[in-house]
């Protein structure tokens, strides 16, 4: 009996790591204002069992939370988990100053992305610039990007804007994603820039994510859901057999079937 306390402290200290391992401790970082940083997001450094390598968020040398969206760095103002939400501002366009936004971003970037998604129908705030002046647009001329050969106007609407949508004297060089929702459009530049200071929000789904890495898509029963379906493949092809078989029974039958009827 003198000689089991050895042993059973041997037991204890090896037990110890591998129950480290099945469970390890839990993460909760922070960076500046941006306090718990836990699951999907991590922050640069983190353990590696931290976090989801695709939601990295980093710290900067002045204590602010960056994430790296298409190569476009936008500080984090906010998340909120039980939503899935985080508030981005752009960092070039975060204090006010004129300029162009770090980089352009656009709805179809994020809808393409797969860890983020918006509704369709989004604020943007886009930089179109012109070969000569627009006399509407006075007001929303861009200063430090103007000149005497070409003007640079800051346009805001409810939904995003596409070449075909503007004159053929003018250009689309950028634009900046929003969550404001205005009745009646900003009437200035200042007003706009404001109004982007306040940043947008993304909504994340890692399981959107998952599916469609497996070969599925997304759809979501609302625009403003965080709950969503993963339809395969083969959900194509029931769909089409299905638009099949109801044309068949229209043109044969002449009439519309009513529900329940096809099987």
């Amino acid at each position: 009996m003198r000689n089991s306390a050895p042993i059973a402290l041997l037991i204890i200290l090896l037990f110890i790591p591998i129950q480290a391992r099945n469970h390890p401790p839990p993460c909760s970082t922070s960076c500046g204002d941006i306090h718990n940083i836990g699951y999907p997001f991590r922050l640069k450094g983190d353990p590696p069992h931290c976090g989801d390598p695709d939601y990295e968020l980093y710290c900067d040398n002045h204590n602010r939370t960056i994430l790296n969206f298409h190569a476009g760095l936008y500080y984090v103002n906010n998340i909120s988990y039980a939503q899935r939400l985080i508030r981005l501002v752009d960092i070039n366009l975060a204090a006010g100053n004129c300029g162009l936004p770090y980089r352009s971003l656009g709805l179809e970037e994020v809808v393409g992305d797969g860890r983020y998604y918006r509704q369709y129908f989004s604020p943007h705030a886009t930089f179109v610039r012109c070969s000569k002046e627009i006399n509407s647009m006075g007001s929303c001329m861009v200063p430090c990007l103007s000149g005497n050969t070409s003007r640079v106007y800051l346009n805001y609407t409810n939904y995003m804007l596409y070449d075909s949508d503007i004159t053929i004297d003018c250009d689309i060089i950028a634009m900046v994603l929003s969550d404001h929702k205005v009745d009646q459009f900003p009437s200035s530049y200042e007003e706009i820039q404001r109004i982007l200071q306040l940043g947008f929000d993304l909504r994340w789904a890692v399981e959107c994510r998952d599916c469609r890495a497996d070969g599925g898509y997304c759809q979501f029963p609302t625009q403003e859901s965080s709950r969503f379906h993963c339809s395969k493949e083969d959900d194509y092809a029931t769909q089409l057999r299905n638009a099949i078989l109801f044309l068949a029974y229209v043109f044969v039958i002449g009439k519309v079937p009513r529900f329940g009827e096809i099987k």
